[in-house]
């Protein structure tokens, strides 16, 4: 990948949008550090404000993932003779665990380049049919699609041909019948895409389409056929809500996309400077109290006024403790975040972190650029009642410690690093009108009923950037309905 931080925004599901960042990883540099800054402006009418929209709530709708990112392969490479093909990788791999079966050690790694293979076949196979998808009309796309079509084939039977290696007694039946669900998710991953491609094609004014259907629709038959003959569950059934087949390809995707993922541990942040705090707090109004003792001491002796002025001292003591609390956490906030999240490898060990932080704030506050990227028009002065909108502001910073990194896929040419964040956007919706509402308009001398949609925006400004490169600004608009998310769009 290039040299800088890539984003996609889109819609995951009917109440969640993703965001997903990739962070190029420089091994060597010490470190890589990332920085991003998101503005989420929240129309005042759905009553989303500081008052009735918590931290913990907001970070309640917030999912997080953090993974390596997939290595970048061509389809014809993964048939390689080759360390760097992860199909040769895990078949020397299952050799060698079929000679030392009772090695944990070879097992683990026959494990891992299972399921390194299965994340790269599945990356691979898509990015080869958007890919396809995206050349335009006047380049020559049959040679390209007969490849992508072969290449497919010949990886499912190559793989499938690896199950004679481990089709042994003594690796023991679970480790058969991981092979065994590998081979079913890549079955599934086969006709994701082929399904998609199937799509493409009958929109397509390619010169032999119908050829090229009747070769894909006949090999989606053999993969359900041949899911069938292996007792695969996931076989989809037209008069069925299909609840097993969608389960299994959700466990499946998550199972063999593990070894990607990196593992995280997360506490609060800013514990040791708040306890400073407090203490600085404490330690100003003890000298209140003891100033206006010491001073009265002196003017008064040992009187009751003395006691009197000594009580109300206190008071005052225990009340700038507060307020000094208060005041010096609020000047430091700025500085520190809510959270510390350790980001570890598979050995447990720490190879960075991301902190992250939560707030509301005003509009006067707002920097130049942001408050001109959202540049408001009119309508939404007048939807939002003329007195502006809540800003949720988030702000989240991430470093990778490069030399912790390098043994990590070390076999693999990984060069990013993934952030995925998954937001719910349920809580916006529950001030909401009705999704739809009923209009009226005349149809020659009859007046007749049409349905109009009632939606909401959520403008979202994204600044990001990575150590010693200039910041990218991006502003998207999330349209809402009671119903759900309705579409995203960047403007």
């Amino acid at each position: 990948m290039n040299g800088s931080v890539e984003d996609s925004v889109g819609i995951h599901d009917k109440y969640q949008f993703e965001v997903k960042f990739t962070y190029p990883l420089d091994r060597a540099r010490p470190f890589n550090s990332y920085h991003v800054e998101t503005y989420m402006f929240i129309p005042n009418n759905l009553c989303v404000n500081k008052h009735t929209y918590s931290k913990e709530e907001f970070y309640n709708d917030m999912q997080k993932y953090i993974r390596l990112k997939t290595p970048v392969m061509l389809l014809k490479n993964i048939l390689e003779e080759s360390e760097s093909s992860p199909l040769f990788s895990l078949k020397m791999a299952m050799k060698d665990f079929v000679a030392h079966p009772l090695s944990s050690e070879h097992e683990e790694e026959y494990k891992y380049h299972l399921k390194m293979f299965c994340s790269i076949f599945k990356s691979t196979f898509r990015d080869k049919e958007t890919y396809i998808e995206k050349l335009s009309e006047t380049e020559d796309r049959e040679p390209i699609i007969k490849n992508f079509l072969a290449n497919a084939a010949e990886i499912a039977r190559s793989f499938r041909a690896l199950k004679e290696i481990i089709q042994v007694p003594t690796v023991g039946s679970r480790n058969l019948a991981f092979f065994n669900l590998a081979d079913e998710y890549l079955s599934l991953t086969l006709n994701k895409y082929k399904y998609r491609f199937v799509f493409f094609l009958e929109k397509s004014n390619i010169t032999n389409r119908a050829v090229y259907k009747k070769e894909v629709v006949d090999s989606l038959h053999s993969e359900i056929l041949y899911r069938q003959a292996n007792k695969y569950p996931s076989v989809p059934q037209k008069n069925s809500d299909n609840e097993e087949m969608v389960y299994r390809e959700s466990v499946l995707k998550k199972v063999m996309g593990s070894a990607l993922f990196l593992r995280t541990s997360m506490r609060r942040d800013g514990i040791y400077l708040e306890q400073i705090v407090f203490g600085i707090a404490a330690g100003i109004a003890m000298a209140f109290a003891t100033a206006v003792g010491f001073y009265f001491q002196m003017q008064l002796g040992f009187t009751f006024s003395l006691f009197m002025i000594l009580v109300v001292a206190y008071m005052f003591k225990d009340r700038i403790k507060e307020l000094g609390r208060i005041y010096i956490n609020n000047k430091i906030r700025k500085y520190i975040y809510d959270r510390k999240i350790r980001i570890l490898s598979s050995l447990n060990e720490k190879i960075g972190y991301c902190k992250e932080s939560f707030s509301f704030l005003s509009e006067k506050s707002l920097p130049p650029q942001i408050t001109k990227l959202r540049n408001r028009d009119l309508m939404a002065e007048l939807d939002n009642g003329g007195i502006g909108e809540n800003v949720i502001y988030s702000k989240k910073l991430i470093k990778i410690f490069s030399d912790k990194c390098k043994d990590l896929l070390s076999d693999f040419n990984v060069d990013g690093i993934n952030d995925i964040i998954r937001f719910n956007v349920k809580q916006f919706l529950e001030k909401m009108d009705n999704p739809t509402k009923v209009l009226f308009m005349p149809e020659g001398d009859e007046v007749i009923t049409t349905k109009g949609k009632h939606v909401y925006h959520v403008n979202m400004i994204i600044k990001y950037g990575m150590f010693r490169q200039e910041d990218v600004f991006k502003r998207f608009r999330i349209i809402l309905s009671r119903s759900g998310i309705k579409k995203i769009q960047e403007i």
